[in-house]
């Protein structure tokens, strides 16, 4: 299977090229939920470093290191999804948008509601 773009990629597309690779390399007995929440956050903790001590509008000429630790996260929680075999973890992204529309309402949360600090 190759992974094209992503008008045509499913996320189960991205879970099975995933699964793939871990079994194909025998890596399943090191991914507990655990380790991959552990790992997940140390990702996304390299792509915060990129911004730090930078201004709010910073964004890095070369977006290389850039996108490849936003790949990291995503590849993470995907092996997380697959490691504790959520089905249909598009449903859940779905239900949780749904929620927190309810939770934040345009009316009250819309940014024109705020100062920037």
């Amino acid at each position: 299977m190759e992974l094209q773009n992503d008008s045509i990629t499913t996320m189960m597309d991205f879970r099975k090229k995933l699964k793939n690779f871990v079994d194909e390399r025998d890596w399943n007995q090191y991914h507990s939920a655990k380790a991959l929440a552990i790992a997940l956050n140390i990702e996304a903790a390299e792509l915060l470093e990129i911004f730090l001590f930078q201004p709010d509008n910073f964004i890095p000429e070369n977006l290389d290191s850039l996108t490849e630790e936003m790949a990291d996260v995503f590849i993470y929680l995907m092996n997380l999804v697959n490691s504790l075999k959520i089905d249909n973890f598009t449903q859940i992204i779905k239900k949780k948008i749904e929620k927190n529309a309810k939770k934040y309402p345009i009316k009250e949360f819309s940014a024109k509601k705020y100062k920037k600090q």
